[in-house]
């Protein structure tokens, strides 16, 4: 079954569709309010209700969970279950009646541990549940679906053909996890004898149902292989129920399997299954920030520039400092050349964007000069704090451009000894320049002779005169 991927990531899985499109979206592209869970989800395009497409698209196949079905038989309610068949073998009667209600009470609890699984549900059924509800009835249509299996196959030995007994037997074998897995979604015993709706389980898995066979048939036969090779060693009063814990074992493994392959392809089945271990609720802020984020990329992939700009500016009146959001409101704006816009949001994002993320401010700020030439901050400690970020990677001329005659356009700043000690090292570590850099130092020095970083200047003085290149004042 080919499997239907969100339209604008082909790489992510889709759980929404949209008829009027038409579009398939994925989680990436709809973010769910936790706060609001019985909404209503929307196309982001033409404002039409979705259709769920569950995990239809992003179920893990079944033979790459292998391991998980092993452990999850190892649950409290499939140990609980397997207790009580290995306790069974040992001191139940000979009474057919509670024999029958014992395997009663086993049917129902593997076909509920098919239905869990079928629904993606992580826990394992307890012990519990198989004592409530159906429980005879359903022992009963299972036995009739084996009942029904044993006579059509009593019926083709009597025609003397050996080719037509095995071939029987082999499509009986073939079919009863389909039908098996009906039984237990269905209730009805003619959903597990409908050659349509058993044909749909198997058409819709494909060459993969011979997979899922071909396991089953393996799990179905280990425990008697692991019986027969403890059968020499043992008592049979210690046999009987490990046999009997190794049959409720393996049968839980071989359940969740069939019910996880339901879960898979629910698409082909006609079902419609949320893995819940991967819904994407999030709080209502953090809602609305990705569905804004989310929907203004949609707008500006399908060529609606000025409406993603819309949407990214109504995000932005509710969360004005969410560095997200101004980081893809700044992308946008200067993709779109829009000069004017752009320079006037950098007064508030270029300060927001130096103090949480320096490397992005550097980039931030060379867009602005691929904007206007000569942009300059207009704050000195920004000034400063961009330059420090240039210079650390190795953007020289571009971190020292910030700092030129920062005296003269901010003679308030009262850090102008530190941001001159940075330009000082910016010249001389970076750019191998040691006089600009022996003036600024001894700009320091003249200007500030008491700042509390001579110290730091005489050591930036004496590895300018250990290069040989220029003496200390």
């Amino acid at each position: 079954m080919d499997k239907a991927h969100c339209h604008y990531h082909p790489a992510q899985p889709a759980t929404w569709h949209c008829a009027s499109c038409p579009r398939d979206y994925g989680d990436c592209c709809l973010p769910l309010n936790a706060d609001d869970q019985d909404a209503v989800a929307v196309c982001p395009l033409c404002r039409s209700e979705l259709s769920f497409l569950g995990a239809a698209n992003s179920a893990q196949p079944f033979w790459l969970r292998i391991p998980k079905f092993f452990l999850y038989a190892f649950q409290v309610g499939p140990l609980a279950f397997a207790a009580l068949l290995a306790l069974a073998s040992l001191f139940m009667p000979s009474s057919k009646i509670l024999w029958l209600i014992l395997l009663s009470v086993a049917t129902k609890y593997l076909h509920s541990v098919i239905e869990a699984s079928s629904q993606a549900q992580q826990e394992a059924p307890s012990l519990q549940s198989a004592f409530v509800g159906e429980g005879f009835a359903l022992f009963f249509r299972q036995l009739a679906v084996f009942i029904i299996a044993a006579a059509v196959l009593w019926l083709a030995a009597d025609f003397d053909s050996e080719a037509l007994y095995w071939a029987v037997n082999l499509l009986i074998m073939l079919v009863l996890p389909a039908s098996i897995i009906r039984l237990a979604l269905e209730k009805e015993l003619a959903a597990a004898l409908s050659p349509e709706l058993v044909g749909q389980v198997i058409k819709a898995m494909g060459w993969r149902y011979l997979i899922l066979w071909a396991f089953l048939f393996i799990l179905w036969q280990s425990p008697s292989y692991v019986t027969y090779m403890l059968s020499s060693g043992l008592p049979r009063v210690v046999l009987m129920p490990i046999a009997a814990a190794l049959f409720a074992y393996f049968a839980v493994v071989m359940c969740a399997m069939m019910g996880y392959v339901v879960f898979q392809y629910q698409g082909a089945l006609g079902y419609v299954i949320a893995d819940e271990t991967q819904q994407n609720h999030f709080p209502v802020a953090e809602y609305q920030r990705r569905k804004a984020l989310a929907e203004a990329e949609i707008r500006l992939k399908e060529g609606q520039s000025a409406q993603a700009l819309e949407i990214l500016t109504q995000a932005l009146e509710r969360s004005p400092d969410d560095l997200k959001l101004n980081e893809r409101f700044h992308q946008l704006l200067y993709g779109l050349h829009d000069r004017e816009r752009c320079l006037r949001h950098l007064d508030h994002y270029l300060p927001l964007v130096a103090r949480l993320n320096p490397a992005l401010a550097v980039t931030t700020l060379l867009n602005a000069r691929q904007l206007q030439g000569d942009f300059l901050p207009a704050d000195a400690l920004l000034c400063e704090q961009l330059a420090g970020a240039l210079l650390a990677r190795h953007k020289h001329r571009e971190g020292l451009s910030l700092l030129r005659n920062l005296h003269r356009r901010f003679p308030d700043y009262p850090h102008i000894p530190r941001a001159y000690l940075l330009a000082a090292r910016g010249f001389a570590e970076g750019l191998g320049q040691l006089e600009p850099a022996q003036q600024l130092l001894g700009f320091i020095r003249a200007r500030y002779p008491a700042s509390p970083l001579l110290a730091e200047v005489s050591q930036l003085e004496a590895l300018i005169a250990k290069l040989g290149q220029v003496k200390p004042a």
